[in-house]
C-alpha cells in the first residue's frame, strides 16, 4: 500500500546542489569584478551594490534548500521558495505529472514535473517531484496509492474544482497549440515574405506580403486563431 511507504521527502540532490552553488559563485565573480575594479564608479556604489548583489543570491541559495515535498499519513507538505503550503490528502483534488515545454528547451532543467491540485482547483507544484531527481512514474504511482488510501472513503471530487481544473488544462493546450502551430508556419511565412524578391507580384499583393504584414500580424493571427480554437474545442462546458 502507498501510505505505508510514507513519510518521504524530496529535495535537491547533493551533486545538483554544488553545481548551482557553483554557477552563483562564478557568476558573482564574472559581474562583480569588473565592477569592483572599474576607476569611474563610486565607492559607495560598489559596495551598495556588492552587498546586494550578495544577498540577493545568498537568498536565492537559501530559499532553493529550503525548498521541499514531504509525504507523511496527514498531507503533502509543500515548501516553495517562498510560500509553505499543507495540503491534506482530502483536500487534494488530484495528482499530475506534467510535460515542461521550458524544461524541455533548457539543458539540465527537468522535462517532466508532478503538481498536486488543491480543493480550490489550484494548481501546486511539488519541489524536486521531477525527472531529474526521482523516478516520476514510480513516485507518482507511490504519491497517488497514498492519496487514494489516506483522503478517506467518503471523499468526492468538488465539482467547482474540476471546473477550475479542465479550464486551466484547456487554457494551457491552447497556448501550447498556439507555438506549436506558429513555429510550424515560420517556414511558410518566411517563403511568403521572400516571394517578392524573387516573383513579379501586383503591387497591392507586394503590400500585403510586406514582412511587417506576414510577420507582425500573420504570425500573431496564427497564433491566436489556433489558441482560441484549441480552447474552444478543449473548454468544459460547465
Amino acid at each position: 500500500m502507498g501510505y505505508e511507504r510514507l513519510p518521504r521527502e524530496y529535495r535537491m540532490r547533493p551533486s545538483r546542489r554544488n553545481a548551482f552553488l557553483g554557477v552563483i559563485v562564478v557568476g558573482t565573480l564574472a559581474v562583480v569584478l569588473p565592477m569592483v575594479t572599474a576607476d569611474d564608479l563610486p565607492a559607495a556604489f560598489k559596495y551598495l551594490f556588492l552587498l546586494g548583489w550578495v544577498l540577493l543570491f545568498g537568498w536565492l541559495f537559501y530559499a532553493t534548500l529550503r525548498c521541499s515535498t514531504t509525504a507523511n499519513i496527514k498531507a503533502l507538505d509543500v515548501r516553495g521558495m517562498i510560500r509553505h503550503r499543507r495540503l491534506a490528502w482530502e483536500d487534494i483534488q488530484d495528482i499530475r505529472s506534467e510535460f515542461s515545454a521550458a524544461g524541455a528547451a533548457q539543458s539540465g532543467a527537468a522535462s517532466v514535473l508532478v503538481h498536486a491540485y488543491d480543493r480550490n482547483g489550484a494548481k501546486v507544484l511539488l519541489p524536486f517531484v521531477d525527472d531529474i531527481h526521482v523516478n516520476v512514474e514510480r513516485e507518482l504511482t507511490l504519491l497517488l496509492e497514498a492519496w487514494q488510501e489516506l483522503r478517506g472513503e467518503d471523499w468526492a471530487p468538488d465539482p467547482a474544482a474540476a471546473v477550475r481544473i479542465d479550464r486551466r488544462d484547456a487554457r494551457q493546450a491552447a497556448l501550447m497549440a498556439g507555438f506549436a502551430v506558429a513555429m510550424i508556419a515560420l517556414i511558410p511565412l518566411t517563403v511568403l515574405m521572400l516571394l517578392p524578391l524573387f516573383v513579379d507580384l501586383p503591387e497591392w499583393l507586394e503590400s500585403i506580403l510586406s514582412p511587417l504584414t506576414v510577420m507582425g500580424l500573420g504570425l500573431p493571427l496564427i497564433f491566436v486563431l489556433t489558441a482560441l480554437s484549441t480552447y474552444r474545442n478543449r473548454r468544459p462546458s460547465a
